[in-house]
């Protein structure tokens, strides 16, 4: 019986304590340029128990931060507000409809995402601020940096010959997400996403912009 315990434990440390490796992978654009904010969707592992369950979403120099994010279906978000200035923060996603009125740097207000989905987050003062909430309980996203670098972590042994990838310029839906092709050379990973910026429109401010920013309220 004992040598049974034994072998049970050490199983179940060996599998604990699988060799991982830390890689590095670029993404890019159609147009060969890095691609900024892609989230690279990797299948779940078992999550770990956490006392909490929360994420940050916050509001600096007119701007969320992080622009994408991923968290699990029931995860409370806290929109602190690192601004000198008001913000009114809302989205009309499916996955999550919400409001949170004007408010001040010493409210840090949460909203809790229960439904699965991609939630895009405006603020109705200054309208080019965008965010986007990944909640899935499927993947575990690592988002590009301003170079289009991500680094994952794998198991020592596995191989990463193709990685699927969601960027808000393929939509709204997780189901819009592209399987791309890796290219490595050692630990480094290259990959090409068949998506381009969109052309920008100009657009006038709203009406509820102009009137607090001839408030002062910019």
């Amino acid at each position: 019986m004992k040598h049974l315990v034994a072998v049970f434990l050490f199983t179940i440390l060996s599998v604990q304590y699988v060799s991982a490796q830390t890689i590095k992978v670029q993404l890019v654009d159609a147009n060969g340029q890095p691609l900024a904010n892609a989230a690279l969707l990797i299948e779940a592992r078992k999550p770990e128990l956490k006392e909490s369950n929360e994420a940050i979403v916050d509001q600096v120099d007119k701007q969320f931060t992080p622009m994408v994010s991923s968290i699990r279906r029931g995860t409370d978000v806290i929109f602190p507000n690192s601004d000198n200035l008001r913000h009114n923060v809302y989205s009309f996603s499916e996955a999550k409809n919400f409001e949170l009125k004007l408010y001040s740097d010493e409210e840090r207000p949460s909203v809790n995402f229960n439904k699965e989905g991609i939630v895009t987050l405006g603020c109705n003062i200054h309208d080019q601020m965008i965010a986007y909430v990944l909640v899935s309980n499927d993947y575990d996203a690592v988002v590009t940096n301003e170079q289009g670098i991500a680094q994952l972590k794998i198991a020592e042994d596995e191989e990463m010959e193709q990685v699927k990838v969601w960027h808000y310029w393929m939509g709204d839906n997780l189901s819009q997400a592209q399987i791309i092709a890796l290219a490595h050379n050692g630990q480094e990973f290259t990959g090409q996403v068949q998506i381009s910026a969109p052309e920008q429109e100009e657009k006038e401010p709203s009406r509820l912009e102009q009137r607090f920013n001839r408030k002062g309220n910019q």
